[in-house]
């Protein structure tokens, strides 16, 4: 059985302002519509994600939902995670390794550094600093969540909001 990971930073945010909490900072009118550009890219390549998570931070959801409004999800099943805000590399990893076995596509929005190295330490493509609204799709070829480690996957491909805006 083949598993799917879609890892995807963000997409640009708001600068954080003096008092403000760093969870609550919003999409800027270009990260919605990189986020839109990218569900119409997911939409074109016939993705159909079994789960779709989110740090429970205001700019990965609102990217997720845009995404899915993008896809022209009617009710997306979005979970939102805290665990995924300020993650390390081993607790998204820990999260992963626990995703049900019955979901074989699954997207999971979220933040650098740790989106990166997870991409990297999944495949060993060399990937560097993902940029907000970049995706790398992973492909697994396990029956389990639980079997996913290091180098366990291969970089199926890697998409930046750049490359989708000139699809």
């Amino acid at each position: 059985m083949t598993k799917l990971l879609y890892l995807m930073r963000h997409a640009e945010a708001s600068a954080k302002g003096a008092r403000q909490d760093d969870k609550l900072r919003e999409l800027t009118p270009s990260g919605v519509k990189d986020s839109l550009r990218a569900g119409a890219w997911f939409l074109d390549h016939n993705t159909r994600w079994d789960m779709l998570v989110s740090s429970s931070a205001l700019r990965a959801e609102q990217t997720a939902r845009m995404v899915a409004e993008g896809m022209k999800l009617d009710t997306p099943r979005l979970l939102l995670e805290d665990v995924l805000y300020d993650a390390s590399v081993r607790q998204f990893l820990d999260y992963v390794n626990n995703i049900d076995d019955a979901c074989n596509e699954v997207l999971i929005v979220g933040h650098n550094p740790s989106i990166s190295y997870l991409a990297e330490y999944l495949t060993k493509a060399d990937i560097g600093d993902m940029p907000t609204a970049a995706v790398a799709v992973i492909k697994f070829d396990v029956p389990s969540w639980k079997q996913v480690s290091e180098n366990t996957g291969a970089l199926e491909s890697y998409v930046t909001a750049e490359r989708v805006a000139k699809f």
